[in-house]
């Protein structure tokens, strides 16, 4: 998915779509490819939309040497994400399963295990979660007095207010999904994919949730590419896997 227009990024988005804003002098697009690419994944579905044209010709020219598929649709600027994939569905094969990823964030985990964890329980659809890593800090309490104050702090579990003996974790954005959940849901209708879907899958015991390990990085303010191009005193663990691979892969 990589049709949004990027506004919490602006200006720099009002000149390029986000996929295409530059990590260490390449695209966040030519790292998700290839980072899917080294996992085996060969068949390639982007829904266009906002300055589509721009990532169209950026894929096609830098991957044309690669052997796989390459399938651009544009699905119109401001879509919505359910409204993206009812264009592209068909392209899908019946009951089979695909992996759904937002265009705008850097990652490096073992997918394949994710896909096997989600294929062995015949699954409809398995969302990944990750560690938070706290870039405003963390206040740490015991009986109503403050016991420290931490940066860059990993938050593995979040309890609810409204039910603290259910435990909460963050959503990475990374779905496998099999195409038959899609009949769950009015594509056409519908405003709020994720929460649609989700709840209904839910409903059918059919959903899973898997905790992803390695890197993850959503790109979405100045704030973030500052840190991820290591700029400050706030380092993420990825900038340096990224670094490796952009050396390994030029």
């Amino acid at each position: 998915m990589c049709g949004g227009r990027g506004s919490r990024l602006a200006p720099i988005t009002n000149a390029i779509p986000k996929p295409l804003i530059k990590i260490h002098e390449k695209p966040i697009l030519w790292y998700v490819f290839l980072t899917l690419f080294k996992y085996g994944f060969r068949r390639f579905i982007f829904p266009l939309g906002y300055k589509g044209e721009m990532i169209k010709e950026f894929v096609a020219q830098e991957f044309k040497d690669r052997e796989c598929k390459l399938m651009f649709f544009d699905t119109g600027v401001d879509t919505p994400i359910a409204q993206r994939l009812g264009k592209v569905k068909n392209t899908i094969p019946e009951h089979d399963d695909f992996f759904l990823i937002n265009g705008d964030t850097l990652f490096d985990f073992d997918i394949q295990s994710m896909y096997k964890f989600h294929h062995e329980r015949s699954a409809l659809l398995t969302l990944s979660s990750t560690d938070y890593i706290s870039t405003y800090g963390i206040i740490l309490e015991e009986g109503n007095q403050v016991k420290d104050f931490v940066y860059g702090s990993k938050v593995s579990r979040i309890f609810m207010d409204k039910d603290c003996a259910v435990e909460g974790y963050r959503n990475a954005g990374f779905t496998w999904l099999n195409k038959d959940a899609l009949q769950l849901v009015d594509l056409a209708g519908c405003s709020n994919f994720e929460d649609a879907l989700i709840r209904e899958v839910v409903k059918t015991g059919r959903a899973y949730h898997y905790r992803i390990g390695g890197n993850w990085f959503p790109v979405e303010t100045p704030k973030d590419l500052n840190i991820i191009n290591g700029v400050g005193k706030i380092k993420h663990p990825i900038e340096r896997y990224l670094v490796e691979l952009r050396k390994n892969l030029l």
